[in-house]
C-alpha cells in the first residue's frame, strides 16, 4: 500500500517518468506538497481511511493497485502477469519493473481491467478490489487520488484572477466592486475598491501593477493598481462599454476585450489608447501569443479573431459553441474553452483546427502549465479538468460547491488556482497537480524491479 501511494504521489507531482526513473521535486514547495499529500493518504503504514477526502472509490483504487503490486511478491515471486497487463499508453510494450508498471497503470486507462484481473486473486476480506461485475465506467488508477485543496475567502462573485511575479494572487470580485490580494499561501494582503462597478478582468504588468477592468452595466473604466493596492490610474475605453478580460503584451501594452463594443482596445503602459480594433460580438477575453498577436473569443458568434500586434485582423476562425476562455501554449497553439459545447478547441498559429476535446460541462476558463497540460474550469461540473497536450483528459478535480468560472491560473509550485464564481466568495487552490517551471535539471535514481 505504501508503494502504491508513493508511486501515485510521485506521478501526480511529475517525479515519476515512463522509464521508471524518479527525479527530485522541482522546488521546495513541490517537495512540501508531495510530502503532505502522501501523509494525506497513508497513516502508520496503512490507507488513511479516516481522511474524509479519501472516498470509497479512491480507497478501492489504491487497494487494487497495492494488490496488483503484491502479485510480484506473493505469486512465486513472478511479476510477469502485472508487467504484461500494465503496458505502455498507446502501445503494447510490457513494463519491466514495478515503477514502470505503476506509471503505465496511471496513464493507460485501456488496461485498467487487465490490471484489475491481476489484483483480484489477492483480494482481502474487506472486499478489495471491487468485484469484477462492478468495475465502474472509466475506472482508472490515475484518477484515484484526491488532491489537497485549500479554500480562501475573497469578495462576492469572484471573476478572473492573476498571479504576479512574487506569487501573490489578485482576484476581482464582481459583486463586491473590489480586488482581493492574497499571498502565495493564501494570507489576505488587502482588499481594494475599484472606481466603477462590476470588476471582471485583471492582468499584471512587468512592474507588478494590476490592471482591472470594470464591466458593470455601462461602465468604461480600467483601473491600474500598484502593488500596494492604490489606484494609480483610471483609463476609459473610447468605444462601447463593459471592458472585460485583459492581457498584457511584451511591450507592456494592455489589450482589453470590450464586451458591449465588439472591439478590443489597446492601451500603452501609461494608459493612452493606441487603438480600437473590431472583433466579433461580446468578446470576453484576450490572449497574446509569442509573436505579439492577440486572440479574442467572440462568445455568441462561435468564433475566434486573431489580430496582429498593430491591430490588423489576421483571421476569424470557427470554434465550438459560446467560446469564452482561452490560452496560448508554448508551441503557439491557441486553446479555447467552448462553454456551451463542453469541450476545448485547439488551433495552430494559422487558425487551423488541430482538435476538439471533451472537458467537463460549461468550461469557461483555460490555463496551461509548464508541461503543456491544459486546465479548464468547468462551471456546471463544478470541477477543474486536466488534459495533456494531445487533448487526452487526465483527470478532473472537484473544487467545491460553488462553480469555477473565468479565473484559472497555475503558480510556480504547480498549484492550480480557480475562482468560484456562481454565488461564491472563495478561490480554491489545488495543491501540486500541475507541472511547475523546472528550476534545475535532475536525473534521479532508477528504481530496480523486485
Amino acid at each position: 500500500m505504501t508503494t502504491a501511494a508513493a508511486g501515485n504521489v510521485l506521478y501526480t507531482f511529475g517525479m515519476l517518468s515512463s522509464t521508471g526513473s524518479v527525479s527530485a521535486p522541482i522546488n521546495q514547495a513541490t517537495a512540501n506538497n508531495a510530502y503532505a499529500q502522501y501523509n494525506n493518504t497513508i497513516s502508520n503504514g496503512s490507507l488513511n481511511t479516516g481522511n474524509a477526502s479519501l472516498s470509497s472509490t479512491i480507497q478501492t483504487t489504491l487497494n487494487t493497485m497495492a494488490n496488483a503490486l503484491a502479485s510480484c511478491v506473493e505469486t512465486s515471486g513472478s511479476c510477469s502477469s502485472l508487467y504484461n497487463a500494465a503496458t505502455s499508453s498507446g502501445g503494447s510494450t510490457p513494463a519491466t519493473n514495478m515503477m514502470i508498471a505503476m506509471y503505465n497503470a496511471f496513464t493507460n486507462t485501456s488496461k485498467a481491467s487487465a490490471i484489475y484481473s491481476v489484483a483480484y486473486p489477492l483480494r482481502t476480506s474487506t472486499g478489495y478490489p471491487m468485484s469484477s461485475s462492478s468495475i465502474p465506467a472509466g475506472f482508472a488508477f490515475r484518477n484515484g487520488l484526491a488532491p489537497i485543496l485549500n479554500t480562501y475567502t475573497v469578495g462576492s462573485n469572484p471573476y478572473f484572477l492573476a498571479i504576479d511575479a512574487s506569487g501573490n494572487i489578485w482576484v476581482v470580485n464582481d459583486s463586491s466592486n473590489s480586488v482581493t490580494k492574497l499571498s502565495s499561501n493564501g494570507t489576505l494582503l488587502g482588499t481594494f475598491s475599484t472606481t466603477q462597478s462590476g470588476p471582471a478582468g485583471v492582468a499584471i504588468d512587468a512592474n507588478g501593477n494590476a490592471w482591472v477592468s470594470n464591466a458593470g452595466g455601462g461602465q468604461t473604466a480600467i483601473n491600474e493598481f500598484n502593488s500596494s493596492g492604490s489606484v494609480i490610474g483610471t483609463f476609459n475605453v473610447v468605444s462601447g462599454s463593459s471592458p472585460f478580460g485583459s492581457a498584457i503584451d511584451s511591450s507592456g501594452n494592455v489589450w482589453t476585450a470590450v464586451l458591449n463594443g465588439a472591439n478590443v482596445t489597446k492601451f500603452n503602459s501609461s494608459g493612452t489608447v493606441l487603438g480600437t480594433f473590431p472583433v466579433g460580438n461580446n468578446p470576453v477575453e484576450v490572449a497574446i501569443d509569442s509573436s505579439g498577436n492577440a486572440w479574442v473569443p467572440n462568445a455568441p458568434d462561435n468564433t475566434v479573431t486573431k489580430l496582429s500586434s498593430s491591430g490588423t485582423t489576421l483571421g476569424t476562425f470557427t470554434t465550438g459553441r459560446f467560446p469564452e476562455g482561452m490560452a496560448i501554449d508554448s508551441n503557439g497553439n491557441a486553446w479555447i474553452a467552448n462553454a456551451s459545447s463542453a469541450n476545448v478547441t485547439e488551433f495552430n498559429s494559422s487558425g487551423i483546427t488541430l482538435g476538439t476535446f471533451t472537458t467537463g460541462a460549461t468550461p469557461r476558463s483555460v490555463g496551461i502549465d509548464s508541461g503543456g497540460n491544459v486546465w479548464t474550469g468547468n462551471q456546471s461540473s463544478q470541477n477543474v479538468a486536466k488534459l495533456n497536450s494531445s487533448g487526452l483528459i487526465l483527470g478532473a478535480f472537484s473544487v467545491g460547491s460553488n462553480a469555477p468560472a473565468y479565473g484559472i491560473a497555475i503558480d510556480s509550485s504547480g498549484n492550480v488556482w480557480n475562482t468560484n464564481f456562481a454565488g461564491g466568495t472563495t478561490v480554491t487552490e489545488t495543491i501540486g497537480v500541475a507541472v511547475a517551471p523546472q528550476f534545475f535539471p535532475y536525473s534521479g535514481p532508477q528504481f530496480p524491479g523486485p
